[in-house]
């Protein structure tokens, strides 16, 4: 059974999480790489220290940064400035995106969706729909239930709050189809890596996915 309190500040955490962790270099953007490309206006939601916003950069793309610390925000403005890059910042709450309509040819949100509670989860649809154009990308990548990582205080179902005060969902893919079913699924894909750690055995489960806007009505 999990608790029915719910964690107050589980956002306000990552101000705390990102203090933590220095990004050192891109992660892969294979998947990405599929169904996107140069040029497009890309918006990483939940940018974090730039793991993926700095890479996307460096290539032929208009990236926004978008996160809800601001101590992130200003780490990764430090970033860019170093490496004379242009890209558009805002410290922001993924779930009540700042921007216009129709803004972005593709969001990309990886590691993300995961530090949600279910309300939350249930509103980063529209959102993200809200702000691709017509026939936008989104892909998104998230920790599944496989994954060693998974247990603690259980606050929701599947959902578990760290000492940090960080919440961590882990997903199924028929929860992906489930709370994307207003875009259309192109692809998901599972990653499941073994770990040994101090000689035993232990999963890391990924799930990614790309979707794409439906045609607004006429």
């Amino acid at each position: 059974m999990f608790s029915k309190q719910r964690p107050i500040s589980h956002l306000k955490a990552w101000n705390t999480e990102h203090l933590r962790g220095i990004w050192k270099g891109p992660y892969s953007l294979d998947f990405f790489d599929r169904y996107v490309t140069p040029p497009a206006r890309i918006l990483d939601a939940g940018c974090g220290v730039g793991r993926y916003t700095i890479p996307l950069g460096m290539r032929e793309y208009e990236v926004t940064g978008v996160d809800i610390s601001g101590i992130a925000i200003t780490e990764l403005d430090n970033a860019r400035l170093r490496r004379n890059m242009q890209m558009g910042l805002a410290a922001a709450d993924v779930c009540h995106l700042p921007f216009r309509d129709n803004t972005f040819d593709a969001v990309v949100a990886f590691g993300v969706l995961q530090h949600l509670l279910e309300e939350e989860r249930s509103t980063v649809p529209s959102e993200f729909s809200r702000v691709l154009v017509p026939g936008g990308t989104l892909v998104i990548e998230v920790l599944g239930r496989e994954d060693m990582r998974m247990g603690g205080r259980e606050v929701e179902p599947a959902t578990f709050l760290r000492s940090t005060g960080s919440v961590y969902h882990y997903f199924d893919p028929d929860e992906i189809k489930d709370i994307f079913s207003g875009l259309e699924i192109i692809d998901i894909k599972e990653n499941r890596i073994i770990k040994n750690i101090a000689g035993k055995d232990h999963m890391r489960h990924m799930i990614s996915a790309v979707a794409r806007s439906r045609e607004k009505d006429k």
